[in-house]
């Protein structure tokens, strides 16, 4: 004779059951001793939580902690001293772009126009007063900031008087991809002529995952270093559109 057994779905023999009545019994008692187990063990929890609870009172309050931001692209030794405010280092400002962009620029009058551009909002430039400087940032299509500048060097018509002085190099920014090359061109179309110029072109994945360039041109005849600290102010306080980034 059969028996259909509802726990397990299916049709047994009377010996099946019984043997399946004898397993059900063993496990019951095996779930009773478990249990006891447990109330023993919460029992033994909750004593400890009362007597850590009572102590708690007299231990001294946590302290705080300051969070320290690595900077996209800067090194330590090169990043830009923030000011007392804790704003940008003192002579720079900070800049919110109309496309949404958050950077720092130099605070002494400097005047923005617009490019268009093949990809994203249109190529955004910054120029000193006296023209010997300038700061460009743009989106760029390509999947990370090394295939980005390889195809610039490939691809892309260069300035007169072009001359490559790295090559392009892996950085990583805050966690995140970036690349950097520098050259030397001897003019740009619509720049004062300036003699020789030095130029920083620094490509990175910025928080919210896109790819974006910041681009440095100054004269080289006063050295790079301005050239340089002007990148690093840049990137450090950079922040794309509609992101939430460390404070200015």
């Amino acid at each position: 004779m059969r028996i259909f057994d509802a726990d397990r779905q299916e049709w047994v023999s009377h010996e099946q059951e019984r043997r399946i009545a004898e397993l059900h019994d063993r496990d019951a008692v095996r779930q009773g001793k478990a249990m006891r187990g447990v109330v023993t063990v919460l029992a033994v929890c909750g004593l400890a939580f009362g007597g850590w609870a009572l102590g708690w009172k007299d231990e001294p309050e946590p302290r705080g902690y300051l969070t320290v931001f690595e900077q996209p692209g800067v090194s330590p030794e090169d990043a830009p001293s923030p000011s007392a405010s804790g704003g940008p280092p003192v002579g720079y400002e900070t800049v919110q772009d109309e496309f949404g962009y958050r950077l720092a620029l130099p605070s002494d009058g400097w005047s923005r126009t617009t490019g268009g551009s093949q990809y994203g909002p249109d190529v955004v430039n910054y120029r000193s007063a006296d023209g010997t400087r300038r700061l460009q940032i743009y989106k760029v299509e390509e999947e990370t900031p090394y295939a980005s500048l390889e195809l610039w060097l490939s691809d892309v018509t260069k300035p007169g008087g072009f001359r490559q002085l790295s090559e392009v190099t892996r950085t990583v920014d805050a966690g995140r991809p970036g690349a950097r090359l520098t050259y030397e061109a001897g003019h740009f179309k619509g720049e004062p002529d300036n003699g020789t110029w030095y130029a920083i072109d620094h490509r990175f994945e910025s928080v919210d995952g896109e790819i974006y360039a910041l681009a440095v041109y100054g004269a080289d005849a006063d050295g790079r270093e301005d050239e340089e600290e002007l990148m690093a102010t840049a990137l450090a306080w950079f922040c794309p559109p509609d992101e939430i980034c460390t404070p200015s």
